[in-house]
């Protein structure tokens, strides 16, 4: 699975980036990406910037390099929606280089994009309800993880909170 650097930063800083590894067999990212959430962050001495790295060193994240093509593409997805950032332009290029059809991706301008070039765009509140659902979290923890995203800076609209609620109590009384 593919993802970006922001949904990347906000599952290290929650110290839940195993819930990544264990919904998915391997993750990946560009060398953008590791330069964004690892290089970048070291030099501020980030702790999400070390936990990262650690899932890298662990090859439980594999950074790839964008083929000339591609990193052609993501230079001009950035072009031509300037609020886009380099993580999301190179998540997208690197989902259509490695023939993905899922991606991890937040912001709403990349699920746009991503959604123009048949990507699905898979939030980080879908990946918990995945993660409840095959009972790698329980209910406690869930709520636990959306409070410590909030307190860090994850940003969610009330419209999307209250439909992730929703989805929960379905998943919730499926269960039963």
């Amino acid at each position: 699975m593919i993802i970006d650097s922001s949904s990347l930063i906000i599952f290290a800083k929650i110290n839940k980036l195993e819930l990544l590894s264990r919904l998915y067999e391997k993750i990946y990212i560009t060398n953008e990406i590791y330069r964004e959430t690892v290089e970048q962050g070291l030099a501020i001495n980030s702790s999400d910037a070390k936990i990262i790295k650690s899932f890298i060193d662990n090859k439980e994240i594999e950074v790839l390099k964008l083929n000339h093509p591609y990193e052609n593409f993501s230079i001009n997805l950035r072009s031509i929606y300037s609020q886009l950032g380099i993580g999301e332009s190179d998540a997208i290029a690197l989902s259509l280089q490695k023939e993905n059809k899922a991606l991890i991706i937040d912001e709403s301008l990349g699920r746009q994009v991503a959604k123009l070039y048949n990507i699905k765009p898979i939030g980080s509140l879908r990946i918990l309800l995945e993660a409840y659902k095959k009972e790698f979290i329980d209910e406690i923890e869930l709520k636990g993880i959306i409070k410590d995203m909030i307190r860090n800076k994850f940003r969610i609209g009330a419209e999307v909170i209250e439909e992730f609620w929703n989805y929960f109590e379905k998943i919730k009384k499926s269960k039963n």
